[in-house]
């Protein structure tokens, strides 16, 4: 009789758990499907300073909530730019999704990323 209490407690804890860490698995595998999957872009990604100097964010739909909040710092975006058609982007063969970018000191940043620096390819 006790074992089976020790079953359905044991159950019940886990199935607790696994619905608890239903939604941090579901960000977690969202976000790594967002991370390059080649080491030597990982190595190269942009670095934290550049990306306060730039105010690089890896999403341009960030950079237009933070212009419709009113963030003076992404004034200049607009819609449907984003570093794939920057003229400072050179895409990564291997993985166009990512590229060097030349005002981010040649380090790797995401084609749908945005920054202050932004200026469309002519």
């Amino acid at each position: 009789m006790m074992e089976s209490k020790n079953n359905r407690r044991s159950f019940l804890k886990m199935a607790i758990t696994a619905v608890a860490l239903a939604p941090v698995i579901k960000v977690s595998s969202a976000l790594a499907a967002a991370m390059p999957k080649s080491q030597k872009i990982k190595d190269k990604m942009i670095g934290e300073k550049k990306i306060k100097m730039l105010k690089y964010v890896p999403n341009a739909a960030e950079a237009k909530k933070l212009k419709a909040a009113g963030n003076k710092s992404y004034k200049k975006y607009n819609e449907g730019d984003n570093c794939g058609n920057c003229r400072f982007y050179t895409a990564d063969k291997k993985e166009p999704e990512w590229g060097k970018c030349t005002m981010a000191a040649r380090q790797y940043v995401s084609a749908s990323g945005w920054c202050k620096s932004y200026s469309k390819k002519k």
